[in-house]
């Protein structure tokens, strides 16, 4: 995007000089008291006013001006806006399979639009899937126990039923094995598994809560733990295991994969026999499966903010070098191989498109070379343009087309910018109807969504430009090069040899990326943190051509660190406590967070002392330092008791906080909280991020915690006393 220079006359002639001028004729010269404009006084005033606005203005704003015009011949453009991503849930009207004897296909297209349901004067957000989805009736093959894996207890038990666990005494540990048909892909399918037992055997156990812990292969010896879904209606009724029949959901992660198991390939889902909470008990004897049936009841797919545009025609040619053409929908997702321009020719008597290739310059170009460039946040496209050479004859660069020819971009997709971010459940509307598809929604807010870059954080980026110079040595010019491979780069830092001890061997270049996800960290979903592969090889393909031959790349995620805050507040008597409590649980997420929040970094800086860009990498927190946060907060008088706990944060593993019905960590295969003393100390590659906190707003002489919902009067004369719930902590 070509950078816009400022407009050099915007100084108001009559407002800015001549006004002021007569306003200080009282103070300079009181004799002169006639201020009419036939006055030559007024008019010299007037004369010297023109002088003014047409030099010095101009002459001060000079600099500026070619500061920006230095930038354009660095190559410094403004970057695009990005797009943001969602998964897309699509249910089917029917479980898969409606019959035993037929295979029913659902099938969502590629670049299928799905739109929110617009709220009173807002505009209607519209998604396309990124890949076609194909659903359908999964195939069960395996059922096979770790014990005895060469025997599949699947044929057989139509004459016999199978015991999953060992018979007698079951060990935590024991392992079966539910096998499909590795053709049939269940990547984020929502999987249906229908059992029917022989009741009573697995005594020992509690029903609603039994100790068994399910898993998906995800390739590569990998395995996901999946949780049972609690959503209406998919609530787990097998009982252990141990009730005559029930059935039990999961919603499989777009990662599942076949993998191979014991010389078996199949899409494996296992359970496992283990008791994480005293309460669940243990089987005495093993579940007894006498059926296993399952079902799809629809599958998750990914999307991206943005509408899909087919076949649009722009301008006839005009036959002359250098045209220019402008597309009517902008910004421009990055196309892709199959999304170019087209333009008439005549081939064997016949008018046909054609398609260019698209480059980033003209510069390797010759006159036969269909080849064009476009500007993705304008929509600018280019065609090759005739220089005159030192010489004096003129050379073209990329092909002239005939004149009169039509010109059409075959398909491309424009959307991007912050609208895009919605929360969870917003994308509902099915803007056109599919065979088998019910509904769709998105069960996690989109994120990523960026508008584009403006002058003034091009300008920040000069310096850092400078000093790479197109090639990557130190770690700051991978640091820069990183932030310009994607917009969806929100902060990168770069650890060398050499920097402490838990740096990379010598000849390797770890790059630390946090992903854009500011709307989701807001939400509490610390899951976006998570690096998709497509940025990771997007950053690492960027790299590539800057990097020298003997350094190794390894692109990943940060060591994030969940921090969870107890705090006990006492509030400002005329204040609501559940206001207070809210602007404490908002000050701690603008303070342990990976990335800045919007609208919150003006607080957080007044208690740094300093530019707030986030938690720094591998800067150690204090407890002091959440105890002078909280007491800088709006409506807290006294800070009464902080304490905190860390983990670690693996965020392919975390889900929102309402979720999973509020289970502990540990409950949730997360790892268990550390309490923090003092002090946490956070390594070279880490950096904090919230967990959901715990503020409690107390009576001060009392102690009790008062009660969110209103401020009492106890005394009739109009000072606000906190109501309190009567209860101890």
């Amino acid at each position: 995007m070509p950078l816009p220079a400022p407009n050099l006359d915007d100084l108001r002639f009559q407002r800015d000089l001549v006004d002021e001028a007569r306003r200080r004729i009282v103070q300079y010269c009181p004799e002169w008291t006639d201020y009419n404009l036939s006055d030559p006084g007024i008019t010299l005033i007037e004369l010297f006013a023109w002088m003014t606005e047409t030099m010095l203005y101009r002459l001060n704003r000079v600099p500026e001006k070619n500061y920006i015009k230095f930038m354009d011949l660095l190559g410094i453009h403004l970057q695009p806006a990005s797009s943001a991503r969602t998964d897309l849930t699509f249910r089917l009207s029917v479980p898969f399979p409606v019959r035993d004897d037929e295979d029913s296909i659902a099938v969502v297209p590629r670049y299928y639009e799905v739109a929110t349901r617009p709220l009173e004067n807002e505009e209607q957000i519209i998604f396309t899937t990124d890949e076609a989805l194909t659903i359908r009736g999964p195939v069960l093959t395996q059922l096979r126990r770790e014990v005895d894996f060469a025997k599949n207890y699947l044929p057989r038990l139509a004459l016999e039923d199978a015991r999953v666990f060992r018979d007698q005494f079951p060990e935590e540990g024991d392992t079966f094995y539910l096998g499909f048909d590795e053709s049939r892909s269940l990547a984020g399918y929502i999987l249906r598994l229908r059992f029917t037992n022989i009741p009573t055997q697995a005594t020992g156990i509690r029903r609603d809560d039994p100790p068994l812990v399910w898993e998906c292969s995800t390739g590569e010896g990998e395995w996901y733990e999946l949780t049972p879904s609690q959503n209406p209606g998919e609530k787990d009724t097998t009982g252990g295991l141990n009730n005559p029949s029930g059935q039990i959901h999961f919603h499989l992660p777009m990662t599942a994969r076949p993998d191979d198991v014991q010389g078996i390939n199949a899409y494996w889902i296992r359970c496992r026999f283990e008791q994480r909470r005293a309460a669940q008990g243990t089987y005495t004897r093993s579940p007894r499966v006498k059926g296993v049936e399952a079902f799809a009841l629809g599958a998750t797919t990914s999307a991206t903010n943005a509408v899909l545009i087919q076949n649009e025609e722009i301008a006839p040619t005009t036959g002359e070098a250098g045209q220019t053409f402008n597309l009517q929908n902008v910004p421009i997702l990055e196309p892709e191989s199959d999304e170019v321009l087209e333009i008439e020719e005549r081939v064997f008597g016949e008018t046909v498109y054609v398609a260019w290739s698209r480059v980033p310059n003209f510069s390797n170009s010759s006159r036969y070379d269909r080849h064009y460039t476009l500007d993705t946040s304008t929509g600018e496209i280019a065609l090759g343009p005739a220089i005159r050479q030192r010489d004096g004859t003129i050379r073209q660069y990329g092909r002239i087309p005939e004149a009169n020819r039509l010109v059409r971009f075959a398909r491309y997709r424009a959307g991007g910018g912050v609208k895009g971010n919605v929360p969870a459940g917003r994308i509902n509307v099915m803007l056109a109807t599919l065979p088998y598809i019910d509904s769709v929604s998105n069960q996690r807010g989109a994120d990523g969504g960026r508008d584009p870059e403006t002058l003034e954080e091009a300008k920040l980026r000069v310096p850092q430009e400078l000093r790479a110079q197109e090639r990557a040595v130190t770690a700051t010019d991978y640091e820069e090069l990183t932030r310009k491979a994607s917009r969806s780069v929100a902060r990168v830092k770069v650890l060398t040899p050499g920097q402490s001890p838990s740096s990379p061997p010598p000849g390797m270049v770890e790059v630390l990326v946090v992903p854009e996800c500011r709307a989701a960290l807001a939400a509490g979903d610390l899951s976006r943190l998570a690096m998709s592969s497509a940025l990771v090889r997007e950053v690492q393909a960027y790299l590539d051509d800057y990097r020298l031959l003997t350094t190794t790349l390894l692109v990943r995620e940060p060591a994030y660190i969940g921090v969870r805050v107890f705090a006990e507040i006492i509030a400002e008597d005329h204040l609501n406590p559940e206001v207070v409590r809210v602007r404490v649980v908002e000050a701690l997420r603008a303070f342990l967070t990976p990335l800045p929040l919007e609208g919150k970094g003006e607080f957080v800086e007044s208690v740094v002392g300093g530019r707030w860009d986030g938690w720094p990498f591998g800067r150690d927190l204090y407890i002091s330092e959440i105890l002078s946060l909280l007491q800088k907060v709006s409506g807290v008088r006294h800070v009464k008791d902080v304490q905190a706990e860390s983990r670690r944060v693996v965020p392919s593993r975390e889900a929102l906080p309402d979720d999973e019905d509020q289970l502990s960590d540990v409950d949730r295969g997360l790892d268990a909280a550390v309490p923090i003393r003092q002090m946490l100390s956070v390594g070279g590659d880490g950096v904090l991020c919230v967990l959901e906190p715990t503020v409690t707003i107390v009576n001060a002489q009392t102690g009790l915690p008062v009660s969110a919902t209103t401020m009492t009067n106890h005394h009739g004369n109009g000072r606000m006393i906190p109501a309190t719930n009567g209860r101890k902590r």
